[in-house]
């Protein structure tokens, strides 16, 4: 009987446990990781339009022998040819974002909102270290939580040409974000010549506007 008792204490201090932990989680998902591949050399942009029919891709201010690689990225209207300026491959096992075209990686200035993103040297740096999510966010972890997302700036774009916009780029808190403005997608690129534009899934942060040429 004593043996049947101590069993049954057991099973019941499982249960408490689980429903503990059940409520801790207030029946939200933890935000895991995405394993699914995403192309080489790819186009990343936002999956909402916003404001601009050709998507916003992330992109290297200036163009051929003008790119000024010093300065930082932007969201631009995204480059149906000769976009090599605009295509990453992600690394995950390192968590990089490299682009090949410069052999270089995104990197933000610092951890925390605000903070532009360029393109340096690849390293082991944590400020290199972009998990991908299902939800579309690009995170940068803080402290062992994902804080940090991948944003464009809210309000309207720049208008750069009659075909052409482009937002400013830069690390947003993500709970605090509006979901169009850091849900992102990666696209096969289009042939440099004879293209016909980039694959356009449907899907949507707080920046400074700065005239630059793209």
């Amino acid at each position: 009987m004593g043996g049947l008792t101590l069993g049954r204490m057991v099973v019941a201090g499982i249960v408490l446990v689980l429903a503990v932990a059940c409520a801790s989680n207030d029946g939200q998902d933890v935000a895991q990781p995405d394993g699914a591949l995403v192309p080489a050399n790819a186009l990343i942009h936002l999956v909402d339009p916003l404001d601009d029919p050709g998507h916003y891709c992330i992109d290297v201010v200036g163009f051929g022998s003008g790119v000024l690689l010093q300065e930082p990225l932007q969201a631009h209207t995204c480059k149906p040819a000769d976009n090599r300026d605009e295509q990453f491959t992600y690394r995950p096992s390192t968590g990089q974002l490299y682009m090949e075209e410069y052999q270089l990686c995104l990197q933000p200035e610092n951890l925390a909102p605000g903070s532009e993103l360029y393109l340096r040297g690849c390293s082991d740096s944590p400020l290199q270290r972009f998990e991908l999510f299902g939800d579309g966010f690009i995170r940068l972890p803080v402290d062992g939580r994902d804080q940090l997302c991948v944003a464009v700036a809210p309000g309207e774009g720049e208008i750069i040409n009659s075909i052409h916009k482009r937002r400013d780029l830069s690390l947003a808190a993500c709970d605090a974000t509006e979901p169009s403005l850091i849900q992102w997608t990666f696209s096969e690129a289009a042939p440099a010549q004879g293209s016909q534009g980039i694959r356009r899934p449907a899907g949507r942060p707080a920046l400074r506007a700065r005239r630059r040429m793209g």
